[in-house]
This record gives structure tokens, sequence and C-alpha cells, in this order.
């Protein structure tokens, strides 16, 4: 059985390697650092039956990635292996495609049962991750500008920048900027990106 473990970190893709040889015999493990070469390999290799997926890559949101995955392989069961565990993002990989989250916390013994669901045909949820998928979740809701301004603090960019990008005044740019705080009921940009991240807000598409 072929597997694909897509993570920027080579010691935890090494970890996890280890960890998949000593659960199963029989499996060809192959490696890459980026969604794109991801994307390539799946290309290239339509019998891979398990991809587990880093959500914080470089190239890209998690969410973005994860669907041109499931586009290129769609027969390939994907499975997220994250540090990010908030019921949005869930909830939100579970609608992408993926058939299993597990957080990077949980025991070796709980991603082998994912894996053992997961080639079964079956979506497997840890508890601890069914019980964040099922809390009710207030996620404010953002006007397609003030969106792309929160998509541009996430990004570093100072107000003159947002301005000229969104082709808009610096006061009203400063307007959009407040009003994304408020939203979010925040005081400051880090405050603001920090928790636009946990609430998964960074890898939607505006409304």
């Amino acid at each position: 059985m072929k597997i694909l473990l897509v993570d920027d970190h080579a010691l935890f893709r090494a970890g996890l390697r280890l960890l998949l040889n000593s659960m199963h015999g029989g499996l060809e493990v192959s490696e890459v650092a980026s969604a794109s070469g991801a994307l390539d390999f799946l290309e290239a290799h339509q019998d891979v039956a398990l991809c587990l997926l880093d959500l914080s890559l470089e190239e890209g949101s998690g969410l973005e990635v994860l669907g041109r995955l499931k586009e290129a392989a769609p027969e390939t069961g994907f499975v997220i292996v994250s540090a990010v565990c908030n019921a949005l993002t869930v909830r939100a990989c579970l609608q992408a495609g993926a058939m299993s989250y597990v957080p990077k916390s949980m025991p070796p013994a709980t991603l082998r049962k994912a894996l053992d669901c997961v080639v079964a045909g079956n979506v497997f949820l840890p508890d601890e991750v069914l019980d964040v998928a099922e809390a009710p979740v207030h996620v404010p809701v953002l006007s397609p500008r003030q969106f792309d301004t929160l998509k541009a603090l996430a990004r570093g960019l100072p107000t003159k920048l947002i301005a000229r990008e969104l082709a808009i005044s610096e006061h009203t740019a400063r307007e959009h900027v407040s009003a994304v705080f408020a939203a979010l009921e925040v005081h400051n940009r880090t405050e603001a990106v920090i928790k636009a991240g946990r609430l998964g807000l960074l890898g939607m598409a505006p409304n």
C-alpha cells in the first residue's frame, strides 16, 4: 500500500515514517515537503492509497491545498495530521473531503486506528476531535472588503499598503481594520491574526 506524507518538517516526516513502518508491514511510504511536490507526486502516482497531510504548509492555506490534492487524486484517502485543532477547521477539512483528522498530540494508536478506518473506506475522528467538531462555534461574519483586509493583515501589510492593494484611501483602510478588530473582538493586529487563525478564517473564502 502506498502512503504519501506531506509535511514541511523533515524530522516529523522521519518520525512518522518510522511509526508507520512499525504499525504495518508492506507499506511503501513516500514523503514530500510542499504542496506543489504533493500535487506532482499524486498526479504521477494515481495508486496512492493514503495521504497524510499537514495543514501548516508554506504554499497556500491548508484547506486550499487539500482541495487541490483531492481534485488531483479523488480516490486517495486524506488524513489530516495537524497541530491545529478547532471546530471550524475540522469541519471545513471534512467538507473538503478529508476522511480523518488526527492532532499531532494524539498517541500512535490513534493514528493507526485512523489509517485502518480510512483504508476500509470509513471516516474516523478521535473522540477528542469529535468533541471539538461538535462544539458550537461563533464565527464573525466579515464583508468581502473586511475579509481582504484580514488577509492583508495576516501578511503583515501596513495600512498604507493595504489601501494601495485594495485601491481605497488610507482612511477607508483604517476603518476596515477597525471593523475587523471589532468583529473579532480583539485590540491589535497580532491578536486579530492569531484569533482568525484559530477560527480557521484565514483558510476560508470571502462571503
